[in-house]
């Protein structure tokens, strides 16, 4: 007759076998709890790294809307200077108060917004030296009203003689000119001279002695 297990009712060999088998899976269950765990704390940390990655997608969306409003800003010339593109083409306008003074265009002219209000320099801090292929002076009669011609008198005006002289202020250096003070004062403008207006007095001058010439080899 069989030995019975007290504890499960069944015969020894069989209680031995069940409880063998019941504590292997209840390791089983261990095993399986501690691996769920161990994953629980992953997802966990995979959640937390994945809140950061969009807190941080988040603040650079942030950043870049800011970035671009300050774009959209300064294009639109919050610091004076703006990027306009309209039919007249691109360029960039700059304004060194309220108003836009200057544009600068996609073609590399300099030129202002309004007509004839850009002067660069002044009498105190002029430019040095200015360094250019050719000088246009726009002369259209349609731009002009009372035209007419220089007075006959303007040829006894006396211009004083060229000088030569360092220049103080800038690079300094020598240099070949004429004295302010000592040219007519409808030549003068501020604390220097009209060279167009000279070039015009140097122009009747010289057109009054070639005419003199003309008329002596006649003779």
């Amino acid at each position: 007759m069989p030995w019975i297990d007290g504890e499960t009712g069944l015969p020894v060999e069989v209680a031995e076998k069940i409880k063998e088998r019941f504590s292997a899976l209840e390791e089983e269950n261990l095993r399986l709890k501690q691996e769920n765990e161990q994953l629980k704390q992953k997802v966990s940390v995979l959640e937390s790294e994945n809140q950061s990655l969009k807190d941080q997608i988040s603040s650079l969306q942030a950043e870049n809307d800011s970035l671009k409003r300050k774009i959209a800003e300064i294009e639109g010339g919050s610091l004076g200077i703006r990027k306009v593109s309209d039919e007249n083409g691109n360029r960039i306008e700059l304004a060194p108060s309220q108003e836009f003074i200057a544009q600068l265009t996609s073609d590399g002219v300099l030129k202002p917004v309004e007509p004839n209000i850009l002067r660069v320099g002044d009498d105190e801090n002029y430019l040095n030296d200015v360094v250019t292929a050719n000088i246009t002076i726009p002369s259209l009669s349609k731009f002009k009203e009372g035209v007419r011609d220089l007075d006959p008198s303007m040829l006894e005006i006396r211009l004083p003689s060229p000088k030569i002289y360092e220049r103080v202020d800038g690079r300094g250096g020598v240099e070949i000119g004429f004295i302010a003070e000592e040219l007519p004062e409808f030549l003068r403008r501020g604390d220097g001279y009209d060279l167009k207006a000279l070039v015009a007095i140097l122009t009747l001058k010289v057109s009054r002695l070639e005419e003199e010439l003309s008329r002596l080899k006649t003779r």
